[in-house]
Formats: C-alpha cells, sequence, structure tokens
C-alpha cells in the first residue's frame, strides 16, 4: 500500500521540521513583540527579578569640622521585586492522513507557521492591547500603560495641529520626557506606506529602510526601530502605532514553541468532539510557556519612567 505509517509521519514532523517549528513563533508573522524584545530565559513557573525602586541622593558639604552641614550624608538605593509568572499558549490542529500523505514538505511547513503565527497572535495581543492577557501579568499592556501614563496623541488633520508624523514624534517624546528610552514602534504593515512620503522639518525621511545580513531589511519610523505586526493581533480600532522603551519590556521564556504529533487522542468536547483513531486522522499539538513584564523603575528626577506612548486614529469623521 502506498500510506505512510503513523511513525512515518511522527518523525517526518518531530525531527525534520523541528527547525521549522521553532522559527515560526520567532518569525515576524509568529510574534513581532519577539521579534522586537527578544526573551529572557526562565527555569521556574514563577521568578522574581530585582528592580531599583528609590536612587540614592547626594549632597553639597562644608568644610566645616563643627557644623552639620561638614557631614557627609548617607542615602540609599533600594530594590523591589519584578514578578514573571509563567503561562502556556497552545493549539492543536487536526489533519486527515490522508491530506498528510499527499502534502509536499512545502504544505507541511506551512502548517507549522500557522501553529507558530497562532501562538505569536496571542502573545502579541495580550502584550501590545492586554487582549485576554493572563490575569497573573500583572503589569499593563503597552497601550494600557501608555493611557495611563499620558503618553496618549491622537490623530487629527485639523489645520495646524499634529498630522500622523507628528503625533509619532509626540509618543517617542512623552516617553523619552518620562525618564524612559524609546527605541521601537509598533504598528500593521500599511503604516509603512501612509509614512512613505512624509519628511521631518528637516527634510529627513520619517520612514527609512536598511539592508542588512543575508540581503534582508529592517525598517525605522522616526529613528525607532519599526516592528510591523502581521499576525493578526494588531487592532487599528485602537492604536495607529505603540512606543516603547525596549529595555523595560520582558518577556521571559519558560519553553520555547513546541510540536507534539498526536494520532490517538480524542479532541474537543459534544458536536466538535473528534476521535482520531476513528477517522484516520492526526494532529499536531503547538504549545509555548511565556511570562510578561513591564518595568517603570524610577529616574533621577525622582519620578517613575514611563515605558509606553500610543497613535490612536482620528476621531470620527477625521481622517488619518
Amino acid at each position: 500500500m502506498a500510506d505512510i505509517s503513523r511513525n512515518d509521519v511522527a518523525t517526518l514532523i518531530q525531527e525534520e521540521y523541528s527547525n521549522v517549528f521553532l522559527d515560526a513563533a520567532a518569525s515576524s508573522e509568529g510574534s513581532a513583540a519577539i521579534q522586537a524584545f527578544g526573551t529572557v530565559p526562565l527555569g521556574t513557573k514563577i521568578t522574581n527579578a530585582p528592580v531599583l525602586t528609590t536612587l540614592p541622593d547626594a549632597y553639597w558639604v562644608s568644610e566645616s569640622a563643627t557644623a552639620s552641614e561638614g557631614v557627609k550624608p548617607t542615602s540609599e538605593a533600594t530594590w523591589g521585586n519584578k514578578r514573571f509568572v509563567v503561562e502556556e499558549i497552545a493549539v492543536i490542529i487536526p489533519v486527515h492522513e490522508d491530506v498528510l500523505e499527499d502534502m509536499t514538505e512545502d504544505g507541511l511547513e506551512e502548517l507549522s507557521k500557522l501553529g507558530g503565527q497562532a501562538i505569536g497572535k496571542k502573545l502579541d495581543q495580550a502584550v501590545l492591547f492586554g487582549t485576554q492577557k493572563p490575569t497573573t501579568w500583572t503589569d499593563p499592556a503597552l497601550l494600557a500603560a501608555a493611557i495611563a501614563g499620558g503618553n496618549v496623541f491622537q490623530i487629527s488633520n485639523t489645520p495646524g495641529a499634529d498630522d500622523l508624523a507628528g503625533s509619532i514624534f509626540q509618543a517617542a517624546g512623552a516617553v523619552a520626557d518620562s525618564g524612559a528610552d524609546p527605541t521601537t514602534i509598533f504598528s500593521s504593515s500599511g503604516l509603512r506606506f501612509r509614512l512613505a512620503n512624509l519628511r521631518a522639518s528637516d527634510g529627513t525621511a520619517i520612514l527609512s529602510r536598511t539592508m542588512g545580513d543575508a540581503g534582508s531589511f529592517s525598517d525605522s519610523i522616526a529613528g525607532l526601530d519599526a516592528a510591523f505586526v502581521k499576525n493578526g493581533a494588531w487592532d487599528p480600532a485602537q492604536a495607529t502605532a505603540l512606543v516603547a522603551d525596549k529595555s523595560r519590556v520582558k518577556i521571559g521564556q519558560r519553553q520555547d514553541i513546541t510540536v507534539k504529533f498526536l494520532d490517538q487522542a480524542t479532541l474537543g468536547t459534544g458536536a466538535n468532539q473528534i476521535n482520531l483513531a476513528e477517522r484516520d486522522m492526526v494532529a499536531l499539538r503547538f504549545k509555548a510557556r511565556y511570562a510578561y513584564a513591564l518595568g517603570n523603575t524610577i529616574t533621577a528626577n525622582g519620578t517613575s519612567a514611563q515605558p509606553a506612548g500610543a497613535v490612536t486614529p482620528a476621531a470620527a469623521g477625521g481622517e488619518g
């Protein structure tokens, strides 16, 4: 018979395509947040990282041998804990054995990318917009952090008011003024085309593209590294762009994306239940475990840094 065995399929998926599965979540179509911020390896489900909460102060000292002003003052730096709690993202994709048999290698690779994209989408939705963010992730998502910090700028077409490019500069400037360092901007791919012909007051292009190694390209917008969200996680109704300080956004990784081959499981419940063995089907289970934390540590001027800013769409009836 021409049928491939279950063991053949398992070997093909788990060994030959292992690198594809691992690469899928880190690609631009997987998770834009991972692409922009990277990950921090975690060894346990709950990890506490020290974060500076107060800075020491220095004072002028006189040369007096008796006055109190001649005594060198003491000051302290205190540290608190930033809590990382790992949560799981998973998806199962069932496939009929006949489909697998007829698939080319490109088809299997496409399935792996879809699994990675599904996980990346959920992670980006939680980190960027707070959508279905686990309750154990107590730090706000980037949009919520921008709102809480007062760093939200709405696009306007009123003559003399800030346009799209101006709003981006304002959001980045607000993050910088708080003591954070704006390094990264998130948006949908469409922002690239909206900014294509816009220039700053000094004549430099708002959007620039450079070629890296192996012919890859990287984009920057107003001097910020651009991360375009291509996995469906971007919500244009909530924001046109988000600006963030890369050093203050941490994605903890307990387990990178993994895949497991299932051939005897029963999936789902009720009318949606699928018995794989009875239906000559197999399934690919994708799983990853991540944590998220946002740092707004103390700055030299004694205030908390605000690491996120947002550009929001024009009001109803306006044009972006």
